[in-house]
């Protein structure tokens, strides 16, 4: 549905606003319903298939091993990983933070040097439920619980603190790479006329 000065209303649920798109207020069910459907996403799931396609290769934590079965554990690990950090950031502490889970799009009217940086800091920099900017607790509280609960399934070996703090480092760095993906995937998908 257009508006005024030509944005679109953004569909509730929806977790990345591009620059075209006008945001709708979301309550706390909102976020949870945004979190538990980001969590399923193709991109989620590819990206799960990369990092546990990297750990194989590298032998790197959760150290499974490196056969077949190994592949299949470091797979279920990261499901397990990524669908509780969806949950405990989206769906428990950004209701109780009151801060917006979403990803807002800054797009071609900015540099490529500002878009950078504003999706590479989206770990640690968010939007409150008011629209002011603030620390990303959600996200940094979501992911250390997601952390601590790694030792529950994660191999004996992996339970200390240097992988610990490795693992929860990986997150942020790995939340990082990912909006900066989104922030640019839309230009992409311009500039070979593939999309709006």
């Amino acid at each position: 549905m257009d508006q005024p000065g030509g944005y679109r209303v953004a569909p509730i649920h929806r977790k990345y606003i591009l620059p075209d798109m006008r945001a709708q207020r979301i309550t706390a069910g909102d976020k949870v319903i945004i979190g538990l459907q980001g969590t399923y996403s193709a991109m989620n799931f590819g990206g799960m298939l990369v990092a546990s396609g990297y750990g194989q290769l590298l032998n790197g934590q959760p150290n499974y091993g490196t056969d077949r079965g190994a592949f299949g554990q470091r797979l279920g690990a990261a499901g397990i990983r990524d669908t509780m950090q969806g949950v405990f950031t989206d769906s428990v502490f950004a209701p109780l933070l009151h801060e917006d889970p979403r990803y807002y799009v800054e797009g071609a009217q900015y540099g490529i040097a500002h878009r950078a940086l504003n999706a590479l800091t989206r770990p640690v920099i968010t939007r409150t439920d008011s629209g002011r900017r603030a620390i990303n607790g959600a996200q940094l509280l979501g992911y250390a619980a997601s952390t601590a609960l790694n030792n529950a399934y994660y191999p004996p070996s992996n339970r200390n603190v240097r992988d610990n703090v490795e693992a929860y480092a990986s997150s942020i760095g790995g939340s990082a790479l990912s909006s900066l993906l989104i922030e640019f995937t839309a230009s992409f998908w311009h500039v070979l006329h593939l999309g709006r």
